[in-house]
């Protein structure tokens, strides 16, 4: 009897506001302190309401970051730092942050909550319930309403059209590694792609 197993070999987040940037940038003692630019995405469920905001740059920064909502925060921090702020409407903020000497550098960013409180930012997989069949159950993870163009890299795409996350399942006629990848349609953001290996 056959059944699907999934290897997950690989997980691309959806490009709301790319925050992969936090793991690549590496800080060595000799880099001056500075800020670079301020990036931001949607919190997943599991982290709760409000936006991301991650502020990119090296070395040890003393700095104010103002909202763009009346809001303000003093913070210290090793570069790149991380923050969390609920934000009250769908309109646009400036975001600014402004370091203290030593610490060089000053970074804007305008947050327009209309284009990202909806989109997706990645794809799970795992296997399906039907026994014997290369089935699997793909979660679009993300937040609000959106169109979501599923393709599942057999030549199968499926239109979603659903509150975020969704799950849809999928059979393979079979075994293979296929790469998968979800899109979205205006106002919605994002592109996440996976590659599962549908064994026997």
């Amino acid at each position: 009897m056959r059944r699907a197993q999934i290897l997950t070999l690989l997980l691309a987040a959806a490009v709301l506001a790319p925050a992969a940037a936090l793991g690549t940038a590496a800080v060595s003692a000799q880099e001056p302190a500075r800020i670079s630019r301020i990036e931001f995405r949607p919190a997943t469920q599991a982290e709760g309401p409000g936006i991301i905001i991650s502020l990119l740059g090296s070395g040890r920064c003393a700095y104010s970051i103002d909202y763009g909502d009346g809001k303000t925060e003093q913070r210290t921090a090793q570069l790149p730092d991380r923050v969390q702020h609920a934000y009250e409407g769908d309109g646009e903020f400036l975001v600014v942050a402004t370091p203290e000497a030593p610490c060089d550098g000053i970074a804007r960013a305008t947050i327009s909550l209309r284009s990202i409180a909806r989109g997706i930012w990645s794809l799970s997989a795992e296997p399906g319930r039907t026994p014997g069949a290369l089935e699997i159950m793909v979660t679009i993870q993300g937040r609000g309403t959106c169109t979501v163009f599923l393709d599942l890299g057999d030549g199968t795409t499926v239109r979603v059209r659903d509150m975020l996350p969704a799950t849809r399942s999928h059979t393979y006629a079979n075994a293979g590694i296929y790469d998968l990848r979800a899109t979205t349609a205006n106002p919605c953001r994002g592109d996440a792609r996976l590659k599962v290996d549908i064994a026997k």
